[in-house]
């Protein structure tokens, strides 16, 4: 039996419709596989060349969650030892210096006027005006005191900071600081504030 040309016209569109159809799913399949390996291929945060990224806000010294302590001045420790160095001055001559002062006078000019047009006139007049010209002369020379070295109070501390490798650490501190001290018992528990570290 023989398809009318209408029926066998209308198979083929189906045919053809079906493996559009078919063919669709595919194309779809094939473009998310390549994009998956597109985004696979980046740098994760295990792979070759990656960086890691410190934790904390830019700027803040927080690294890995912790906080740097503020630095803080106050030393504690045992109490060692003290030292008082004295003021030690020297006597020294410079030149004596005084003013010394001459009387002298100087001519000033003065003018005036007066009157308009053809009738102007001008007045000039001068005078002596007294005054003194001072400087300083050296006359001989003058004694002083001259500071060779400051006085200083010292305090030496052992296990510095809990540390029972630190010992024998010394520190310049205030005279009151350094009384307090010498009333301490060496081996007592002493905090302070030093003006700087060394005696």
């Amino acid at each position: 039996m023989t398809n009318p040309p209408d029926s066998s016209q209308s198979i083929r569109s189906v045919r053809t419709s079906t493996a559009r159809i078919r063919i669709r799913p595919v194309l779809a399949t094939v473009l998310l596989a390549a994009l998956l390996t597109a985004c696979g291929g980046s740098d994760g945060p295990g792979s070759p060349g990656s960086h890691a990224v410190p934790t904390g806000s830019a700027g803040s010294g927080v690294v890995d969650g912790t906080v740097p302590s503020p630095p803080d001045r106050t030393v504690s420790g045992l109490r060692d030892d003290t030292r008082h160095i004295t003021r030690k001055t020297t006597t020294g001559t410079r030149p004596r210096m005084v003013k010394r002062c001459t009387s002298r006078v100087r001519r000033v000019k003065h003018t005036s006027t007066s009157g308009t047009g053809r009738r102007k006139r001008t007045r000039t007049w001068y005078t002596n005006d007294s005054y003194k010209d001072c400087k300083k002369v050296q006359q001989g020379t003058t004694r002083y005191t001259r500071v060779v070295r400051r006085a200083r109070w010292c305090v030496e501390l052992d296990n510095v900071g809990g540390n029972s490798t630190k010992d024998d650490v010394w520190y310049e501190v205030e005279s009151d600081v350094y009384r307090r001290a010498t009333q301490l018992k060496e081996g007592a528990k002493l905090s302070f504030t030093p003006l700087r570290k060394g005696c």
